[in-house]
């Protein structure tokens, strides 16, 4: 294949995952428009959000592997296909839980394309060094299309309903798939591995259960539902792990894990998204709802983090060729946790030259990290389970992003609840001069009680907003010091495990 056809197929390649990538956030800048049109609740607004990158996350190794078996191009046909689909149901939903749903097709149709991209990218790109460069490409693309989601958000929704980011989906599908039909080659695994379906549904059952644990915990608390998801999470995930080690042909190896650098280097890309998601889960409401900002403007407001993300995601392969891959990732990471302190430091007059400037160094960040981490993953991978390998990765950058949102966001909407009822205590018998439905919708969430507050008078209203936006930086200033602490504890993991230069595995 000649070098401009490689880099014409990763074109096209990074379009197609431009495109899943950015539904990963698209909705964020949406929830306080959502929550007031659907009438959603706090838990329905993060599955809303988590139940695209859930069934993202459960689907991806039985999507990579009929990718192995069946071939990559195709899977790729596929799921721009289940893509389109669920956009078009996405944008008729008239319910927070018919929106979750056809978020989930979503989710499965984005499961098809991103492990396709990364598995035909490592096929066309056989030496190491173009390799590597071709991944941080490939990263930059996926962390962009995260970091710009809230943008691209933001400019729908100041000229359109909401319903309009997941109309602008369709054209592009379609568009892509032609392009992948023409320029894309086929490649699959010439062994034709037979489908492992007992591993893909325990792993689909026990990712799936496991968030859902998380997600409802803080609103149902130690309960039959979460009982019982925990404990079909539990054992599902570990009768995967045995069934995985017994099986003729497992999904997913469990000899890769001994291997240092593939387990090391998931759990970085883990730890990256994690961060990521988690920060892009409550980054626009602050924007939005404490600081004032319009959807767009707060879109914006994020653009130099994408835009440190960018350039930092094609330079890494070539700090890392001078410098060591462990010495960048550890200094990636590095940043991020920094970048996530600035974060838990905000409040509602903080400048936004300082949050521009927090954007800006958390995206260097990330962008030195991922393009490392995932190139850890695939080069510890034969050739030929490209699929699986790259599977794995997409696996865990989905579920990194799922319980970033999961977690954060409970840990948020514990301190927030307990901080309003505080305050609602404090003032005592002065509350009755608020509404009751008022004082309901502030112990929800902050975006309820910015909707209640436009019916409450003035006088009322300013001081309501700012008891409750004052409970939302307070949630939000402890989530983001969680998330510094789990990203501080991915550089210790770097420096402790990660290999100074990577090697690719042998065939």
């Amino acid at each position: 294949m000649r070098s401009v056809n490689r880099w014409t197929v990763l074109a096209v390649l990074s379009g197609a995952l431009a495109l899943i990538s950015l539904d990963n956030t698209i909705v964020n800048v949406a929830l306080p428009r959502l929550q007031q049109d659907l009438q959603a609740s706090t838990a329905q607004l993060q599955w809303v959000v988590d139940a695209y990158s859930v069934l993202f996350a459960g689907s991806l190794l039985i999507a990579g592997s009929l990718g192995d078996r069946f071939g990559r191009k195709r899977m790729l046909v596929i799921g721009l296909l289940i893509f389109t689909a669920g956009s078009l149901s996405a944008a008729m939903a008239v319910s927070a839980s018919q929106l979750t749903v056809c978020r989930a097709v979503m989710g499965i149709g984005g499961a098809c394309i991103m492990p396709s991209t990364l598995s035909v990218l490592v096929q066309v790109f056989p030496d190491r060094t173009e390799r590597a460069r071709a991944i941080g490409i490939w990263a930059a693309v996926a962390g962009l299309g995260v970091a710009i989601g809230p943008i691209v958000g933001g400019v729908l929704l100041e000229h359109f309903d909401w319903q309009a980011i997941f109309l602008v989906n369709p054209p592009i599908a379609l568009a892509l798939l032609a392009a992948v039909v023409v320029l894309v080659p086929e490649s699959r695994d010439p062994e034709k591995p037979r489908l492992d379906l007992i591993g893909a549904a325990l792993s689909a059952l026990g990712l799936i259960t496991l968030v859902v644990t998380i997600i409802e915990l803080p609103d149902a608390g130690i309960g039959v539902l979460t009982v019982s998801t925990g404990a079909v999470a539990i054992v599902s995930l570990l009768t995967f792990v045995w069934w995985e080690r017994r099986a003729p042909r497992p999904m997913l190896p469990m000899e890769f894990f001994v291997n240092r650098l593939f387990s090391t280097a998931i759990v970085i890309v883990g730890v990256v998204y994690f961060a990521l998601m988690g920060a892009m889960f409550f980054l626009p409401q602050f924007l939005q709802l404490v600081q004032g900002m319009s959807p767009l403007e707060s879109g914006i407001a994020m653009l130099p983090g994408a835009l440190g993300l960018l350039l930092a995601s094609v330079v890494s392969p070539r700090l890392a060729e001078r410098l060591g891959a462990r010495r960048v990732v550890m200094t990636g990471l590095s940043i991020v946790t920094m970048g996530l302190l600035g974060f838990s430091a905000l409040n509602s007059t903080t400048p936004y030259a300082f949050i521009a400037c927090v954007f800006g160094f958390m995206g260097i960040g990330l962008g030195l990290t991922l393009p490392q981490a995932t190139n850890g993953v695939l080069s510890a991978v034969p050739t030929q389970r490209s699929g699986m390998g790259s599977a794995v990765n997409d696996s865990v950058a989905e579920l990194g992003g799922s319980f970033g949102v999961a977690i954060l966001g409970a840990t948020m909407s514990i301190t927030y609840r307990q901080h309003i009822e505080a305050e609602i205590t404090a003032v005592g018998d002065r509350i009755n001069l608020v509404p009751s439905f008022a004082v309901d919708a502030a112990r929800e969430s902050l975006a309820a009680a910015s909707i209640a507050a436009g019916s409450i008078p003035s006088n009322i209203a300013t001081i309501y907003s700012e008891v409750a936006g004052d409970a939302f930086v307070s949630g939000m200033t402890w989530a983001m010091t969680i998330g510094a602490v789990i990203a501080a504890c991915g550089v210790l993991i770097a420096w402790r495990y990660f290999p100074a230069r990577v090697q690719i595995a042998e065939e």
